[in-house]
């Protein structure tokens, strides 16, 4: 029993420093490369769509590669390794799917959603079903989180139907205009069914750490069962290229979510014909987010449908109406981004939003 208990702790303790060292050489290859990884924002809507298409095109392409190498490298191991493959992509699926099935349920506890109260959210209410049905889309229900942080986003399953969510500091903030565009990106959230696409390609990265994770285990416990192609060395070997791929995947996904952003940007700017209007609530929230450590950390610890968030807070954020809000729009569309650290975001830069979104205004115009 002890000698058990003992191996059990040496595995793990393996495993930890494997992970460790896997995760520690990918984030710093792509730290490394970050300028090359990161480049502007879309050129048009068409670009973007293209860029969209392809990401998804070949996360998926990439998938199938990896898991048929992977039964190929297996192949010695018998029916046991197809198995593998087979249930970590299984679990992988019934676990993201149980979470979005869910995932509204657990959003509204989480973040004190509650229907509108008053006359001016009523108002917000009737704007996000006109957005709404302007989209082609069935009208979400329009919801208020009782949070402190000014935020928004879109989230639903097919089991309690779609949400438009804003936070309460949010309507502290922004102008009424403001407002209707930020719930026009949200809507636009919907009418693309990115979440549930998020949501799909999450299964990706998560089976490969499944599979890499499990190969790590029975190598180092079982020793490959004595396999003739080289047990212990070999599947702890195949176990950490998996590892390492799988956070190749997760920066796949962020780069997709980034990509998604930028299309939710274009849906409010055509729906609501006022692009500017949205610039303004970047702009804003920007603001707020980049001089106030409470308001990032109050968001930070409110981290549960942070991809889902119309912006994230990276940086320290004191948005007001006193301040000339076009005059910094038009400061921030120069300022140069981080690379670095957009590349290990979720969103892309505000900066980059505000200066594709000139060319979707240019496009209306047209």
């Amino acid at each position: 029993m002890v000698l058990g208990v003992l191996d059990f702790m040496f595995a793990y303790w393996w495993l930890l420093i494997v992970e460790s060292l896997v995760l520690a050489g990918v984030v710093a290859l792509i730290a490394l490369n970050a300028d090359r990884i990161v480049g502007d924002a879309p050129r048009s809507l068409a670009s973007l769509r293209t860029s969209m298409g392809l990401t998804l095109i070949f996360m998926v392409s990439a998938y199938i590669f990896v898991m048929l190498l992977v039964a190929h490298l297996l192949g010695g191991f018998g029916e046991a390794g197809s198995s593998l493959v087979l249930w970590a992509t299984v679990l992988a699926f019934l676990l993201i799917l149980f979470q979005w099935l869910i995932s509204p349920f657990i959003i509204n506890i989480a973040y004190r959603t509650r229907p509108p109260s008053s006359p001016y959210e009523e108002q917000l209410a009737r704007e996000a079903e006109r957005l709404a049905r302007a989209s082609g889309i069935k009208p979400p229900k329009f919801v208020i989180a009782d949070v402190d942080f000014p935020n928004a986003f879109a989230y639903g399953s097919p089991l309690m139907g779609s949400y438009v969510a804003v936070t309460r500091d949010l309507l502290r903030r922004l102008t009424r205009e403001e407002v209707v565009a930020v719930i026009g990106h949200e809507v636009g959230h919907l009418k693309h069914r990115d979440v549930s696409w998020i949501l799909a390609l999450s299964i990706i990265p998560l089976a490969v750490y499944f599979i890499g994770r499990a190969l790590i285990w029975s190598g180092i416990l079982g020793g490959g069962g004595g396999n003739r192609r080289g047990g212990t060395i070999y599947l702890v070997a195949i176990g950490a290229a998996l590892i390492a791929t799988s956070v190749l995947f997760r920066f796949l996904v962020a780069h997709f979510n980034r990509l998604r952003e930028y299309y939710a940007d274009a849906h409010s700017a055509l729906v609501t014909g006022r692009p500017r209007d949205l610039q303004r609530a970047l702009a804003r929230l920007h603001l707020a987010y980049s001089s106030n450590e409470r308001l990032v950390a109050e968001a930070q610890g409110n981290s549960m449908a942070s991809m889902l968030f119309i912006v994230t807070p990276l940086i320290e954020v004191n948005g007001g109406f006193f301040y000339d809000i076009d005059a910094y729009v038009d400061r921030l569309k120069g300022l140069r981004t981080s690379a670095l650290e957009e590349v290990f975001a979720s969103h892309p830069p505000i900066p980059k939003r505000l200066r594709f979104l000139d060319k979707v205004a240019a496009r209306i115009e047209l």
